[in-house]
């Protein structure tokens, strides 16, 4: 009988505010594509309970030997996602929207997990090549199997993050907060970055960095070509 992979999806995650520095050191320790200016993240993983797999034993060759016979191999994904608490609440529900995306379609591709570490030369192996170990490698086996299923779980999440962290989808969300939320929005230069820059990202339309600094003339100064690093200003409305 083959092996029964059976999936759960979990449960939709309640979001969580942590300081914003938690938010960046969470982002980076998981390579998130812009972690030095994340306001939010989500983290998934996935648990595995290898219980109900059965299988076989032998004697060949004066080793015990041991090789899949049949059972169920169930993985569950557990999320959480972290929204900085320096947001306001009206930015937590547009940053919390976009977090949902991410967690939507974590759970979606639980649906292809199967199908992608099915790809993996050591699962096929174990479970439908029905390959004979030593009994002592039974452990190293166990750990080889969930680290082929975390890296194809890795890959999946990991694809689906970065189509979904786009600069477009960034953009659309700084915008949407800028449109509707009350007040000026506060924002931490990133290494590289130029008035010019914020501006296109934020109104669509680079020339307009004149707005922003002008709001920031007394921590910016004069001189709107030079910004540090890490400063910490206000992008007004338009």
């Amino acid at each position: 009988m083959p092996l029964t992979f059976v999936v759960s999806k979990g449960t939709i995650p309640i979001a969580q505010l942590v300081t914003p520095e938690t938010v960046v050191s969470r982002a980076t320790a998981v390579g998130h594509v812009n972690a030095g200016s994340a306001l939010g993240i989500t983290i998934p993983r996935i648990t595995i309970d290898p219980t109900a797999v059965q299988y076989k034993q032998r004697v060949q060759g004066g080793i015990q030997q041991f090789s899949f016979d049949t059972g169920t191999l169930q993985v569950e994904l557990h999320q959480e996602v972290l929204l900085s608490s320096d947001l306001t609440v009206c930015e937590q529900r547009k940053w919390g929207a976009h977090e949902r995306g991410h967690v939507d379609d974590n759970q979606d591709l639980m649906d292809d997990l199967e199908a992608e570490v099915r790809q993996y030369g050591f699962f096929q192996d174990v479970f439908v090549n029905g390959v004979w170990y030593p009994r002592t490698d039974f452990q190293l086996v166990q750990e080889t199997v969930n680290d082929e299923i975390g890296s194809a779980f890795r890959a999946l999440t990991e694809a689906a993050a970065t189509n979904h962290d786009s600069i477009a989808e960034y953009r659309r969300v700084a915008r949407e907060i800028l449109r509707d939320c009350p007040g000026p929005i506060n924002y931490i230069i990133q290494r590289g970055e130029t008035l010019s820059h914020i501006a296109l990202h934020y109104y669509g339309d680079a020339s307009k960095w004149n707005l922003i600094h002008e709001a920031n003339r007394a921590v910016i100064g004069a001189n709107p070509n030079v910004v540090r690093t890490g400063l910490r200003i206000v992008i007004p409305k338009p």
